[in-house]
């Protein structure tokens, strides 16, 4: 009798708490928590792929999946409904919600490390790419195995 007071309950809490959320932010908290997913594995898996570079480089890249993580499990918890409401409160009037700039923290702050560590000069872009396309006319242009020869 207790345990079905309890669920009752809970799923009455559940359905107050989900009832505040509009559909477009619970889209927008279902694409902020895919977006942390991929990146915290797109940074495990550079980590482990760059393990032989920098320390420095392969740090960043676990201290960010370990962020990502977190931005995650809060986006799960906010679409599950433990938590009911984002923490942080902005003024009235702005064109963009609470949940609009935490998907684009999550996906800047994700994809960071892998933007710094493996940059390309904006002024060097046309040389390459003039380079790459003599290459193919020649028929010089391969793609090596060596993921560092054609992502630097």
């Amino acid at each position: 009798m207790n345990t079905l007071f309890v669920q009752t309950s809970l799923h009455s809490v559940m359905g107050m708490v989900l009832a505040a959320v509009s559909p477009r932010q619970m889209t927008v908290i279902s694409i902020a928590l895919w977006i942390s997913a991929f990146l915290c594995i797109l940074n495990i898996i550079l980590a482990v792929v760059y393990r032989s570079r920098s320390k420095r480089e392969v740090f960043s890249y676990w201290a960010i999946c370990v962020l990502e993580l977190a931005i995650f499990v809060f986006a799960l918890l906010l679409r599950v409904g433990v938590i009911s409401q984002v923490p942080f409160h902005l003024p009235q009037g702005l064109p963009v919600d609470r949940l609009d700039i935490g998907a684009a923290l999550a996906f800047g702050i994700g994809l960071f490390p892998a933007a710094f560590w493996h940059r390309v000069n904006l002024s060097d872009l046309p040389k390459r790419i003039g380079e790459d396309g003599k290459a193919m006319k020649s028929g010089k242009g391969t793609v090596s195995e060596a993921p560092g020869e054609w992502m630097n």
